[in-house]
């Protein structure tokens, strides 16, 4: 490597996960993450929502019956497989094989081309099935076909962009995903109302028209990072030229990224079936759980923010052989999210008129929010130990994330039946059950990985 190629930013960047304080380093991480997460999940949904609502309830509720499936791929894009990929780079990077960590994107990208096809294949095929049975009829189906089959006819476009936002995390330039996912949503802000309602000789497309507008503002975040990563300014160069597609490169991606992607499945089984479990419990309670567990939802990519970065360090300094580095980073950051988890349940307990006033002014709907946080709200510090789930892909160990999610279905499945069929407990008992499966997730992950990370040969001290 020559002193210009040392003297590089790209090649500060790898230093700065390599030898930076590892607290200020991770702080420094985590904004931009939060950003690409809450830009990602929150807001460019809820800005289609908003026009497309502008259109009638029925426009509105077919948006809903999308979002789900919708979610789904985008935790499986970024979350699940995005991580092996960013794992499998970083490694690479840290270990200053810059050719093979160009060959593991090419590698990454024809992963997410795959994926994205059979998103594609299996959501648009299976649509009106999918939407009829979760209760679209009539003009609600017809506005969730038109909007869902525009989102996974581009499913390609939602994976390349895990992917490529993947790497670039590998690299440590996540400023860099904050200022192209920002201009992006600036985009799909302008383009939405134009394509919803029409301008000009635009017609107007209705809800069609808001899924065109975030394609084309995801394919625009593509085409940007792909070009960054193709410029050379970056610890891994984005090419073609004699890359050859191997076995191997897709195995060491392949066998992190699948068994995490039924990570978001058993995750959102649990809430579904925690949302099941409070309908018996009548209207006013049902609406203050969704309230409540509304927040909860909040907790994951804010506590992503930090995990990010932990995958990020921790990958790099596996490949630099700073195996007792890369468990110090790990469990630091999960101390980092101990204390915004602490802090967000405590004010759930102290205050939870904050977050339910945000959605409703009625009294009985409140109180029962009141009672759920008051119970939840504890817990919430057993959600920082997620961020042990980035290092688990870091270390190739994705039995343990999936065991921690597995345990906490099974603790809401037969709990959630206990507290409102055999004792009939209420939405305490709900809590009760709630508190406990969260319980269960986080002691897995930390035990797990205390007892059994694979993080190497310790280095000499």
């Amino acid at each position: 490597m020559t002193a210009a190629t040392l003297a590089s930013p790209a090649a500060a960047r790898t230093r700065l996960l390599l030898e930076g304080p590892i607290i200020s380093t991770l702080l420094r991480l985590a904004p931009a993450n939060l950003v690409v997460n809450v830009v990602l999940i929150a807001v460019t949904a809820s800005v289609d929502a908003y026009f497309v609502g502008q259109l009638g309830l029925e426009a509105l509720a077919g948006l809903s019956l999308v979002f789900p499936p919708m979610m789904l791929m985008q935790q499986m894009a970024n979350a699940s497989m995005g991580g092996a990929m960013a794992a499998a780079v970083g490694k690479a990077i840290g270990a200053g094989k810059r050719d093979e960590a160009a060959a593991l994107v090419v590698h990454a990208l024809v992963i997410a081309c795959v994926a994205g096809a059979l998103f594609t294949t299996l959501f648009v095929g299976v649509g009106p099935i999918l939407y009829g049975w979760l209760g679209g009829r009539g003009a609600v189906l017809a506005a969730a076909l038109d909007y869902g089959n525009v989102i996974f006819a581009g499913a390609v476009v939602y994976w390349l962009l895990g992917a490529l936002t993947s790497v670039v995390r590998a690299t440590g330039q996540v400023s860099l995903l904050a200022w192209v996912y920002l201009g992006a949503e600036a985009l799909h802000i302008v383009l939405v109302p134009i394509l919803v309602f029409g301008a000009g000789p635009i017609p107007a497309l209705g809800a069609t028209g808001a899924g065109i507008a975030t394609v084309t503002s995801f394919a625009t975040s593509s085409a940007v990072l792909a070009g960054w990563l193709a410029s050379g300014r970056t610890s891994v160069t984005l090419s073609l030229r004699g890359v050859r597609l191997q076995p191997a490169m897709f195995g060491e991606i392949l066998r992190v990224g699948v068994p995490m992607s039924a990570l978001p499945l058993f995750n959102n089984l649990a809430l579904a079936t925690l949302t099941a479990y409070a309908g018996l419990l009548g209207t006013a309670s049902l609406a203050g759980f969704g309230i409540g567990v509304r927040l909860e939802y909040l907790l994951y990519p804010i506590n992503f923010g930090l995990g990010a970065g932990v995958l990020a360090m921790v990958s790099t300094n596996l490949g630099a052989r700073q195996f007792e580095r890369a468990g110090r980073i790990a469990w630091i950051g999960t101390g980092l999210s101990v204390g915004v988890m602490w802090l967000i349940g405590v004010l759930a307990i102290t205050a939870p008129g904050l977050w339910s006033g945000l959605f409703t002014d009625d009294p009985e709907i409140r109180r029962a929010t009141a009672i759920y946080l008051g119970v939840v709200g504890m817990a919430y510090v057993f959600v920082a130990p997620n961020t042990l789930m980035s290092a688990f892909q870091s270390t190739r160990q994705p039995q343990f994330p999936l065991l921690a999610a597995l345990a906490r279905l099974i603790v809401v499945l037969i709990g959630g039946w206990i507290a409102t069929q055999a004792f009939d407990t209420g939405l305490v008992g709900l809590g009760i059950v709630t508190f406990a499966g969260l319980v269960a997730m986080g002691s897995v992950l930390s035990l797990a990985f205390l007892l059994y990370a694979n993080l190497g040969p310790r280095e000499a001290t």
